[in-house]
């Protein structure tokens, strides 16, 4: 069995890549028990998407093979990291 070390990554898309590609039979212990994190106490938190919003979401992650939680985060960390638009 492997053994998750702390982990740096030099962008938030190189982690990204990496959650999404984990494969976690590597981590289970030989009984089946699954591996456990030590996580902050930050918590995710739900937004509501218009549908029409949701379906373009959804193409685009089933397009880039990636979960729709890791594309939406990802485009919030790219308008998060954008100047702001003068006007």
């Amino acid at each position: 069995m492997a053994k998750l070390t702390k982990l740096e990554f030099k962008t938030y898309e190189e982690e990204t890549t990496f959650w999404d590609n984990l494969d976690t039979a590597d981590y289970m212990e030989d009984d089946g028990e699954w591996f456990r994190f030590e996580t902050p106490t930050k918590r995710a938190i739900r937004v509501a998407i218009l549908p029409e919003v949701a379906d373009e979401l959804i193409k685009r992650a089933r397009t880039q093979r990636v979960a729709i939680e890791t594309l939406v985060n990802v485009l919030l960390m790219e308008s998060i990291h954008q100047p702001p638009v003068a006007s």
